[in-house]
């Protein structure tokens, strides 16, 4: 079966870019189609957060005051945490990126501000990507949310796979802390285990999950033992969660198939 008569006939809306960063075949479908970002908008606020590191000499180290309005629910742990604690901005990226933090996100998104983050996406060819506003709980603001594509997704995925993500640094530290995202992986088979001690995994994933109430992202760099590397994003919305994710492992399969 190929790609569009899979999504065709699946349930909700789909959007998927996928490309091999050797040979440069590509798949697409509805790649253009703009989605609800989820938790995809926090591989953007990261890079934002390491362009200042890198071109402004920000410190890693320096600490902002968790308040207790600060606090939102979801994802994430620093929900349950005492307030008035002070956290590093390092920590604060860990957070955000492998636990999907909400609240440590907003308190990047407050320090570094929404419109430098569109800054350096425009800078970086993300014309489709927006953060608008903070991650909230209920009640949802009103208005346009924040909002990214599959073909934005992947742009970013393979300026990082690449080391064009601002620089080598930078693209390698998003890297480093997308491959310990402890998000459901979508975009490619799970990880194989070694057959002998100390021999790496067949695939190794850097990548970075995203949900709502009815709609499931998975977007990253595939690293096969081999084999050339490919990025990928999987963007679905429009039916129950379970679906989503039972389709999308169709897709991340198909996906990793053709890329072989």
């Amino acid at each position: 079966m190929d790609l569009a008569t899979m999504l065709q006939t699946a349930p909700g809306q789909w959007g998927v870019y996928a490309q091999n960063l050797v040979s440069g075949q590509e798949v697409r479908w509805q790649e253009h189609a703009v989605f609800p970002s989820a938790s995809t908008i926090k591989v953007p606020i990261l890079v934002e957060l390491l362009r200042r590191v890198e071109e402004e000499h920000l410190s890693l180290d320096r600490c902002l005051v968790m308040r207790r309005e600060d606090q939102v629910g979801g994802s994430g742990v620093l929900v349950d945490l005492t307030p008035g604690t002070r956290w590093r901005l390092r920590d604060l990226a860990t957070l955000m990126i492998t636990v999907s933090d909400n609240t440590a996100t907003n308190l990047l998104i407050d320090y570094l501000g929404v419109e430098a983050v569109n800054q350096t996406l425009r800078r970086l060819g993300l014309h489709d990507t927006y953060l608008v506003r903070r991650l909230e709980r209920l009640p949802v603001a009103e208005g346009p949310g924040n909002r990214t594509t599959a073909a934005d997704l992947g742009h970013l995925m393979r300026l990082v796979a690449t080391g064009r993500c601002i620089s080598q640094a930078v693209s390698d530290y998003v890297v480093r802390l997308l491959t310990r995202c402890q998000g459901p992986l979508l975009i490619a088979p799970a990880s194989s285990r070694p057959r002998f001690r100390g021999e790496p995994p067949a695939i190794r994933v850097a990548h970075k999950t995203g949900s709502l109430v009815d709609a499931r992202h998975d977007v990253g760099i595939v690293y096969r033992v081999g084999r050339a590397p490919y990025v990928a994003a999987i963007l679905s919305q429009g039916a129950p969660d379970e679906v989503l994710r039972r389709v999308a492992l169709r897709v991340g399969r198909w996906v990793a198939h053709q890329m072989g």
